[in-house]
């Protein structure tokens, strides 16, 4: 059985990753989501929808999911890059550091999120849409490449990259669009 899986970076955030835990999407994110929906409206049959748990996750989805008629499906293995608790004020700084470095370096903790991200993603056996984060995105395009690094490729807002799993194997079919971005 061959199962293909897109997935789908959020918009724009209204607030910074060190500004709010859980923001929104700004009026350009919303913008952004609506294009991204009509575009994969167009291109493919109405798969399973997924989202992150966040609040600018499950707005990108929305356009997608109102298109389609069916809600998207909260998945916590998709959330974003458990910041350990930090306060608002250190949290850039340790995303900056996450980012440079290796998955080897990271604590067990983060290696274990990002497995349970590899086993959830392996796991489809239907055609689906992730919506989610830069780094869940990062993980899994990263492992499929045998890369060690936490970014191997800057998706932007709202880009779809497009997976391949069949027998439990994923391959990378299309990369999406990049962006020199600030992770917000």
């Amino acid at each position: 059985m061959s199962t293909t899986v897109y997935l789908v970076r959020h918009g724009e955030a209204a607030e910074s990753w060190e500004n709010s835990l859980n923001p929104g999407l700004s009026e350009r994110g919303g913008e952004q989501a609506r294009t991204m929906a009509e575009r994969l409206h167009g291109e493919i049959v109405p798969a399973d929808l997924f989202s992150s748990p966040l609040q600018r996750t499950r707005e990108t989805a929305k356009p997608l999911a109102d298109l389609w008629q069916k809600g998207a499906i909260i998945a916590p293995e998709l959330s974003e890059v458990p910041s350990a608790g930090l306060d608002l004020g250190n949290r850039r700084a340790w995303l900056t550091r996450v980012l440079e470095g290796k998955w080897s370096e990271q604590s067990d903790h983060l290696r274990h999120w990002r497995s349970t991200i590899l086993d959830f993603t392996a796991g489809r056996t239907r055609d689906a849409v992730f919506v989610t984060h830069f780094v869940v995105i990062n993980a899994i395009v990263g492992a499929i490449g045998g890369s060690d690094d936490v970014v191997v490729f800057r998706p932007d807002y709202c880009s779809v990259t497009k997976l391949h799993i069949s027998g439990g194997r994923m391959s990378v079919v299309e990369i999406g669009q990049e962006a020199v971005t600030v992770v917000k």
